[in-house]
């Protein structure tokens, strides 16, 4: 009876392990022919909400000033399900390219993509990002914002 136990617990463990090699996508991990390209979900109002009416997004325009200076943002990790290194960031008004380098010296290219606040507010980093500058995925990272090395 002990061994059957011990047997349903240990392929009960297995099943569970073959669930989480379907998120290894969302991590780099292989891309079987089970892994789908990431799909932007449809997010609906709860029912009784007035949303009112919502601006759209500003175009990326080739005429839009780039971030020349340097400045200095918190980052926390942004949404895992999408690839890419890049950060989301209230320091820009268009997508652009940026070296980012952290208080560990580590240093990569990303792409800003604008998102509303006050520049003085937190950035959101993706995963490669934090991944290729060694930073832990559960804190809140402090980050220079300069110019692409050109």
């Amino acid at each position: 009876m002990r061994m059957t136990v011990i047997s349903l617990a240990s392929i009960s463990l297995l099943a569970a392990c073959n669930g989480l090699q379907l998120n290894s996508s969302i991590l780099n991990g292989g891309g079987g022919p089970s892994a789908a390209a990431p799909q932007d979900p449809v997010l609906q109002p709860a029912p009784g909400v007035d949303v009112g009416e919502a601006e759209p997004l500003a175009p990326t325009s080739p005429s839009a000033p780039s971030f020349l200076g340097s400045a200095t943002t918190v980052a926390s990790l942004g949404d895992p399900s999408l690839p890419g290194l890049w950060m989301e960031t209230p320091l820009v008004a268009a997508e652009q390219q940026a070296l980012i380098r952290s208080n560990r010296n580590t240093q990569v290219v990303v792409t800003l993509k604008p998102i509303p606040g006050e520049a003085s507010g937190g950035s959101r980093l993706s995963i490669g990002a934090m991944r290729a500058l060694g930073l832990p995925l559960t804190e809140l990272a402090e980050l220079q914002v300069l110019p692409p090395a050109g």
